[in-house]
């Protein structure tokens, strides 16, 4: 299956590391030109970006904002603008987990939260279906998990979020269809990153392989790849659903030995 990008523009949010920069990495491989979402600007940005457009021949910019602010959205795509005529892809990726027990949880960890991983996705989807609607289309993806099925103790907050971005998938490809604008979640669930890596090591490697029913921690590219095919016209029928990336993690949850004296 050939997929070509060529010709279309993307913005990724939280492109800097980790799953964005795997995305940010297979858009331009399929020919995509990349405005490159960070919060802050450091050296190691400006050197992915630069890595990337040599590597693909595309342009790559950064743009800049914190997803924490609301005011932020509008910056981000005010600097998209100054460098890109039109906007045919919306990767809202960036996002955080931290735990609290429910019971004791500030609102203001709650708040912080709910803004980065649902707010700013709403805001920076309204943005994007602007400019796809003078432009004729476009596809936004939505990066969930699979807490928006799935709870897990102490992520109440980060479940109830990537919960209500499942359904914000779901309400704008009904809006927004008539425009010719796709809108796909995309759940991934135990994805290596440098982020957790550390995480993952002290959970125990063996313990995740054994929860998983294909056996193995997913890398980013079990992910970017996926975004690149939603994101090309093989899958221009695909709107309004979520796909889960996850080896079959999240329907394997119930974890005992049998018990003796049981039939």
């Amino acid at each position: 299956m050939d997929i070509t990008l060529k010709g279309k523009t993307a913005l990724v949010t939280g492109a800097n590391r980790g799953i964005g920069a795997s995305i940010a990495h297979a858009l331009a491989q399929a020919g995509c030109d990349i405005a490159l979402h960070t919060r802050k600007m450091r050296d190691e940005v400006k050197t992915l970006a630069d890595e990337i457009a040599s590597q693909y021949g595309v342009k790559v910019v950064p743009v800049v904002g914190d997803l924490s602010e609301s005011a932020a959205v509008q910056e981000i795509f005010r600097q998209f603008d100054d460098h890109f005529k039109q906007l045919d892809i919306l990767v809202n990726n960036a996002g955080f987990e931290n735990n609290h027990a429910l019971e004791d949880m500030p609102l203001d960890v709650w708040s912080e939260l709910m803004q980065v991983n649902l707010t700013a996705p709403f805001l920076c989807s309204q943005q994007a279906a602007r400019r796809m609607k003078n432009g004729g289309g476009g596809v936004i993806i939505n990066i969930q998990s699979i807490h928006d099925e799935i709870m897990r103790k102490g992520v109440s907050h980060y479940s109830v979020a990537k919960a209500g971005l499942k359904m914000l998938t779901r309400a704008s490809a009904v809006e927004w269809g008539e425009y010719g604008i796709r809108v796909v979640g995309l759940s991934p669930g135990a994805i290596e990153t440098d982020i957790n890596r550390e995480d993952i090591e002290k959970t125990g490697r063996d313990k995740y392989n054994e929860w998983i029913p294909l056996g193995f921690v997913g890398e980013t590219q079990d992910i970017s790849g996926i975004v690149t095919f939603l994101c090309s016209e093989h899958a221009r029928y695909v709107t309004g659903t979520t796909l889960y990336a996850d080896g079959g993690y999240m329907h394997n949850v119930i974890r005992y030995d049998d018990r003796p004296g049981r039939d």
